[in-house]
């Protein structure tokens, strides 16, 4: 489903440049099958979730969040629901006929946290075909850019997508505040670090 060149990530783990897909259910399409299906799809409902980092991190949840979308499809094949995200790896693609399977879990595993996904923002009409999805996603180059923490992040890839789905109804998130805001927490938490130092300094 399209692959570029690795590159490494603030994190220093391998951003590997494609999309990997999941299937829920007993249907196991070719790739051939979902292509085509992705093809004649029509995109009629968008969703736009928060969920908090993980178990530990739910309490920085309006500020630090794992962001996704997924939206619903209707083609010859009858209704789907998919969700498309960034982790720091790659790009994750999965499809269901239950809605909640690509909400709550994450490539057949429970979503890292205790707290269900909140609804940020939804979009009932749509129209577009998925295609163009498919095709706004390789021709802006989303396999080559990479992770990093502080902007180009889920929440950045998130944005891009259901913009381009729900246009005009965009969301607000601005990715420079996450990064000043990432910026303004090493500067406060190297404080109390800073006072030590200075202290045996004037020892």
């Amino acid at each position: 489903m399209g692959k570029s060149s690795s590159k490494s990530s603030t994190h220093g783990i391998e951003w590997e440049g494609n999309i990997k897909y999941y299937q829920y259910g007993s249907q196991r399409p070719t790739h051939e099958q979902l292509m085509k299906q992705m093809s004649e799809g029509h995109i009629t409902h968008i969703r736009l979730y928060k969920i908090a980092l993980s178990n530990l991190m739910w309490f920085a949840d309006p500020l630090f969040f794992h962001a996704f979308v997924t939206f619903r499809t209707v083609d010859h094949g009858g209704e789907w629901w998919w969700s498309i995200e960034k982790n720091q790896v790659s790009l994750v693609l999965q499809r269901s006929k239950i809605d909640t399977d690509v909400r709550d879990y994450l490539q057949g595993r429970k979503r890292r946290s205790f707290v269900n996904p909140k609804i940020l923002l939804e979009n009932k009409i749509c129209g577009m075909q998925f295609k163009l999805l498919h095709s706004y996603i390789i021709i802006t180059d989303q396999l080559k850019v990479g992770y990093k923490f502080a902007n180009l992040n889920c929440k950045g890839f998130a944005k891009k997508v259901y913009d381009f789905m729900a246009v005009p109804n965009c969301w607000d998130y601005d990715p420079n505040n996450d990064f000043k805001m990432f910026s303004s927490l090493l500067v406060f938490a190297s404080l109390p670090i800073a006072a030590v130092l200075f202290r045996k300094l004037r020892r």
